[in-house]
C-alpha cells in the first residue's frame, strides 16, 4: 500500500466504521466483531506505512544537508 493509499484509507475509516456499526444487527455479533478486527488491523498497517514514509522523509532530509 502506498502512503497516499494509506492516507485515503484512514480518511475514509470513520465512514466505514459508521456503516459497519449501523449494519451490526444485520451482520450478527461474530461477523461484526470480525469486520471490526479487520478494520483495526488495516488501520494499524496504514498508520505504520505512513510512519515509515515520514521516517524516510526525515532521514532523507537529514542526509541531504
Amino acid at each position: 500500500m502506498s502512503p497516499q493509499t494509506a492516507q485515503a484509507f484512514l480518511d475514509g475509516l470513520p465512514r466505514m466504521r459508521a456503516v459497519l456499526l449501523n449494519s451490526r444487527r444485520i451482520l450478527g455479533p461474530v461477523a461484526y466483531a470480525r469486520h471490526m478486527h479487520d478494520l483495526d488491523t488495516e488501520e494499524r498497517d496504514a498508520k505504520a506505512i505512513l510512519r515509515r514514509a515520514q521516517f524516510r522523509v526525515v532521514a532523507g532530509t537529514a542526509f541531504d544537508e
